[in-house]
């Protein structure tokens, strides 16, 4: 799997109930990691259940991002096919 723009991407996850972690796409692979990145391409914040049911393609990004209940900071863009991704994966 190609990373997002070619090179490798790192996307903060932050639950609201639960550790935080980071995702980093690169080399052909996606490693997910405990902890906080020092420099994320983004930054997801949400309930656990609502970060679940994103990356499962339950919910509506924009409609859920647009309402509140799912915030990202820094390239929105990148978060979106890091979603999309996700969505993928879990199929």
């Amino acid at each position: 799997m190609k990373a997002v723009g070619g090179t490798e991407k790192r996307y903060q996850i932050n639950p609201a109930d639960s550790p935080h972690y980071y995702v980093t796409i690169g080399n052909g692979a996606i490693q997910v990691m405990d902890g906080d990145s020092t420099s994320p391409a983004a930054t997801i914040s949400a309930t656990d259940s609502m970060l679940s049911d994103l990356f499962l393609g339950k919910v509506d990004p924009l409609q859920s991002f647009m309402t509140g209940k799912l915030k990202v900071s820094g390239d929105i863009f990148g978060a979106q096919k890091l979603t999309d991704m996700m969505k993928k994966a879990g199929k």
